[in-house]
């Protein structure tokens, strides 16, 4: 990356992360790095991606309230979808399951 370029930040995927532990709390699935990785990944697939560059810390905390008032709902409810089918069949127990 050339000296002085601004990097580009997926907002939607920030906003994603700030909601994750919520969904994960409310719906009492195990806060595992798989599990997070899987709703993280199920839930952007399904929503637009957003890009600002980033300047100074408070433009870029700014532009994250912006966005996050305008796409909480989607992204909340794509990853709502996502951790109830990770939970239905989480990767972690594969392992387990292979061997009754």
């Amino acid at each position: 990356m050339t000296a002085g370029m601004e990097k580009p930040i997926n907002v939607v995927k920030e906003i994603a992360l700030d909601l994750l532990p919520g969904v994960l709390r409310n719906l009492e699935i195990e806060d595992t790095p798989t599990n997070r990785e899987d709703i993280l990944a199920l839930a952007l697939n399904h929503l637009p991606q957003k890009y600002v560059t980033t300047g100074s810390g408070r433009l870029y905390a700014e532009m994250i309230n912006n966005f996050k008032t305008q796409y909480q709902t989607d992204v909340l409810a794509s990853l709502t979808r996502a951790a109830i089918t990770v939970k239905g069949r989480p990767r972690g127990n594969e392992a387990a399951e292979g061997k009754k």
